[in-house]
């Protein structure tokens, strides 16, 4: 899943980019969730009090009391590896951009091809630094490798992060926990990672981290236990058959 903001005081502009990209991310099977936004005053706050988390922003420059460098110049403080795609059209600001590290720039009136073209670029390099789950907890952000990842676990709201050394076979014993629902998280961690298995409503594992699978349960390698939902067990079979045939095994 890519989350994307789109933040720019013309509001028709906005619906325009959102359907875009829709239509884009359909055409190509790419998972993507957007929220339009019409001041940077507005999406700066749901940063840092909502806690939202974007991968990429499309971002007006000339806007009302925060234009769009200076709403850019804040978010980069929080170090959040977010990509930046300018639209304007005004081309003049091109050394002002240059310090909050934009992906790219878009000229309006936004061309249709070339915003294609921007958007499968900036999926490819969003792609390429997957490599981390991320998850906010205690108005805090955190990212953990996924290869650390042994499985996750709901209970209720409640999402926990179990992980463990392959070689240790020992669970963490104090799991990461956040509030989310299992259903998004198996979507988040599919579109960005293809070794876990949904075995059961409440659990989500790492193929690297099952030591046997049975018609009933896996079994991880730190000894626990994880029973396999009987309307699963065809699906969950049929994956790890397939990512043990790429392993080699």
């Amino acid at each position: 899943m890519i989350h994307i903001a789109i933040c720019d005081d013309d509001r028709p502009l906005t619906g325009t980019v959102e359907q875009l990209l829709l239509r884009i991310a359909a055409e190509h099977g790419i998972a993507v969730r957007c929220e339009v936004f019409f001041d940077g005053a507005s999406l700066l706050r749901a940063v840092t009090e909502q806690q939202m988390c974007f991968d990429l922003i499309y971002l007006d420059i000339e806007m009302g009391d925060m234009n769009g460098i200076q709403t850019a110049l804040a978010l980069r403080k929080k170090e959040l590896p977010m990509l930046i795609v300018y639209m304007s059209g005004h081309e003049e600001y091109w050394k002002e951009l240059f310090c909050t590290e934009p992906f790219r720039f878009l000229s309006k009136p936004i061309d249709e091809t070339t915003f294609r073209s921007v958007f499968l670029a900036a999926r490819e390099r969003i792609a390429k630094r997957s490599g981390y789950f991320t998850f906010f907890c205690k108005r805090a952000r955190h990212r953990i490798p996924f290869d650390r990842i042994a499985y996750f676990e709901s209970r209720g709201r409640i999402i926990s992060i179990c992980s463990s050394e392959k070689e240790g076979v020992q669970a963490d014993s104090r799991p990461d926990r956040f509030y989310g629902k299992m259903n998004d998280i198996e979507e988040q961690v599919a579109s960005m990672n293809g070794r876990f298995l949904r075995v059961h409503q409440s659990f989500l594992a790492n193929f690297d981290y099952i030591k046997m699978l049975s018609s009933t349960e896996i079994e991880m390698l730190d000894g626990r236990k994880i029973p396999i939902s009987e309307d699963r067990s065809k699906n969950v079979r049929a994956k790890f058959s397939a990512l043990l045939d790429d392993k080699g095994e």
